[in-house]
């Protein structure tokens, strides 16, 4: 919308009787003035309101349309400016708002922006449980990385006063890398196996030692070849486990074999 109205506004009547016409385009009134109500070939006056502009009086034909009387008054509106008719106090619409004697018209400059922007979004955290760190230890493995979300917007001003901000489109342009911990918990437990003496069967194999290496294959607490611990769901090398790991991969192992797997200290199980 761009107004062009001064204070003192030019009036264009259509369809009114010459003389009635000479009179309304002379007339220039202030605001707050009154009126009496016109015949029905007479100019109304009416009050016009252009976006911040200070009201002012004008005279135009009856019941003719407001856009009619913008047009006259060489006031441009674009498809979105408001243009509304109040009436004794109260917006008017429909056919309603055909003017009449007193109406004040006010139109309200509209300016829709919109915006784009970019946001980080912040990477989740994956926890995963693990029985190679010692209970309630935990490990970063992997940090993460941000992602990117792109917003569009549209902002509403009226008269060039912020009116509403809508977003009309959400759109994640890089997906974020999650942030992985490993957090330490106790082996699970096994039943028919958690009431065995293995720390006797640790420390007869390996003397305790979950980090013991024999030269013929054989590793950690309970000496596991890599064949027999893999069977049992283990990764990587047993002393690369924690000690609770190896003792419930050993347990497994037992549930499977019983002691033949220790033939020399399982006697102590």
């Amino acid at each position: 919308m761009r107004a062009t109205t001064t204070p003192v506004l030019s009036v264009r009547l259509r369809g009114a009787a010459a003389g009635v016409a000479a009179a309304a385009l002379a007339l220039t009134l202030a605001p707050g003035s009154a009126y009496a109500q016109p015949a029905d070939d007479e100019a109304v006056a009416v009050r016009l309101k252009v976006a911040d502009q200070p009201p002012v009086e004008v005279a135009t034909t009856p019941r003719a349309w407001p856009g009619a009387l913008l047009e006259a008054q060489g006031v441009s509106v674009d498809g979105n400016d408001l243009v509304d008719v109040v009436r004794d106090g109260r917006e008017v619409s429909g056919k309603r708002k055909r003017l009449r004697q007193g109406d004040v018209v006010r139109l309200t400059d509209v300016v829709k922006k919109r915006k784009t922007k970019r946001e980080k979004v912040r990477p989740r955290t994956v926890e995963v449980a693990t029985t190679k760190l010692k209970p309630g230890r935990r490990k970063v493995v992997a940090t993460g990385r941000p992602g990117v979300r792109e917003i569009v917007a549209v902002k509403t001003l009226h008269n060039g006063e912020p009116e509403t901000y809508r977003v009309v489109r959400r759109t994640l342009v890089k997906e974020p890398r999650p942030r992985r911990v490993l957090v330490g918990r106790k082996a699970s437990s096994v039943a028919g196996a958690d009431g065995l003496n293995w720390a006797a069967l640790a420390s007869c194999e390996s003397g305790g030692n979950p980090r013991a290496v024999n030269p013929a294959g054989y590793y950690g607490l309970y000496q596991f070849d890599l064949g027999t611990w893999r069977s049992v769901g283990g990764s990587g090398l047993p002393t690369s486990a924690s000690p609770g790991e190896q003792t419930y991969r050993a347990k497994l192992l037992y549930k499977q074999r019983g002691r033949s797997p220790w033939p020399t200290c399982g006697r102590l199980l």
